[in-house]
């Protein structure tokens, strides 16, 4: 996981719980680089589960309520890396099937070794987006809390939940998404 995303749970963290929660987070975890997570470079994944966990029970919040809050946070960031490739998109729909079409083939050319999930797209109706969810992290939670942060972006009212979910023993996520 890119050492962006550390950076931003690192914000999250300290705007939401303090600077002090935050240094006992990097104090606890055990990781190769002692918590200290350049932007550019790339980091085990364990560290950030390990980083929820460890929030998680620090502030008895479940692990899943933390990742949304976190998706939500940091929606704004990776939006603003994003938006020259998507300027002209101006509906949540429209943004969320390009998160694959567009944002995560960008990030492929820039980095040819970064690992982004994969989305499948289904809409049933003209209010309603369902989005496949696959990925080896499983952080499910945090992609919903990116769409609820895409769906504020867009002054969209939005309904999610999921009807599938890995964490309930699924192959796979959908995300629902009603607006």
């Amino acid at each position: 996981m890119k050492g962006s995303v550390f950076n931003g749970f690192e914000s999250y963290v300290e705007q939401q719980y303090g600077l002090h929660v935050w240094q006992q987070l990097i104090e606890e975890i055990e990781s190769e680089n002692n918590g200290i997570y350049l932007a550019s470079d790339t980091y085990n994944d364990q560290d950030m589960f390990s980083l929820v966990s460890m929030l998680s029970n620090k502030v008895s919040k479940p692990a899943s309520d933390i990742q949304k809050e976190f998706g939500i946070f940091f929606f704004k960031t990776l939006f603003s890396l994003a938006n020259r490739y998507i300027e002209h998109i101006d509906t949540l729909f429209a943004f969320l099937r390009a998160v694959d079409d567009v944002i995560h083939v960008e990030v492929k050319k820039s980095d040819t070794s970064a690992y982004t999930p994969a989305f499948f797209y289904d809409q049933p109706t003209e209010n309603e987006l369902v989005m496949r969810y696959v990925s080896k992290r499983g952080m499910c939670f945090f992609a919903e809390g990116l769409i609820i942060g895409a769906a504020k972006h867009f002054n969209t009212p939005a309904q999610i939940s999921q009807s599938k979910c890995v964490h309930c023993g699924d192959k796979y996520c959908l995300i629902n998404i009603k607006i």
